[in-house]
């Protein structure tokens, strides 16, 4: 079971890292070729830019919504065993395009998704501050685990700003949620590393 639980984390983690970076590639090639049109097509940014935005947008948009349902997958796969995560995610996933299909809006569908992961995550670190066992994580020690949570938790607060809070004027408190989350949880991490490493130094 905790070879499968393991797989399954490295698998989600290896498929978050590889959308990030083609979102990346996308940017950083979009950059380039905008850079050259602008330069060696004289009328570019009101003639052709529309129309790269319109690609740009294109295929970026299934990249993000893989992202975004990646991270959600992250999140309740700390409190559920994988047969029940399967179902936790199915759930997650129903809610998203039933929403998303009343609405007639994809936005409105990823904002009811992340909405649930977020409340899922929250639950995950008030039971990791709180010492509960039953929860699922690669990282040992528990600073870890809740630099772990506040990461996680962190992520899905900004994926939920860019979604849904862009005209919004929640946008720069959930933003500035997300920023602190994610440095705490981030300073957590590396303090927990540090610790480790100092106490495997010391026992040597």
């Amino acid at each position: 079971m905790e070879r499968r639980r393991t797989a399954w984390d490295f698998a989600l983690m290896m498929a978050t890292v590889a959308l990030l970076v083609a979102l990346g590639a996308q940017s950083l090639l979009g950059t380039l070729y905008a850079w050259w049109a602008y330069r060696n097509e004289p009328g570019w940014e009101a003639t052709g830019y529309p129309a790269f935005v319109t690609v740009m947008n294109a295929i970026a948009a299934p990249l993000a919504v893989a992202l975004v349902v990646v991270m959600g997958l992250c999140v309740p796969k700390r409190l559920f065993s994988r047969r029940a995560l399967v179902a936790v995610s199915a759930v997650l996933v129903g809610v998203g395009v039933s929403v998303a299909a009343v609405e007639d809006s994809v936005q409105a569908g990823l904002t009811a998704y992340l909405a649930l992961a977020a409340l899922l995550q929250c639950a995950v670190v008030v039971l990791t501050l709180a010492d509960a066992g039953g929860l699922a994580y690669m990282a040992e020690g528990r600073a870890a685990k809740v630099g772990s949570g506040l990461l996680h938790l962190g992520f899905v607060v900004f994926a939920l700003t860019v979604v849904a809070l862009q005209s919004s004027s929640a946008m720069l408190p959930a933003f500035v949620a997300s920023a602190l989350l994610l440095a705490g949880g981030s300073a957590l991490s590396f303090y927990s590393r540090g610790s480790s490493s100092e106490r495997s130094g010391t026992s040597t």
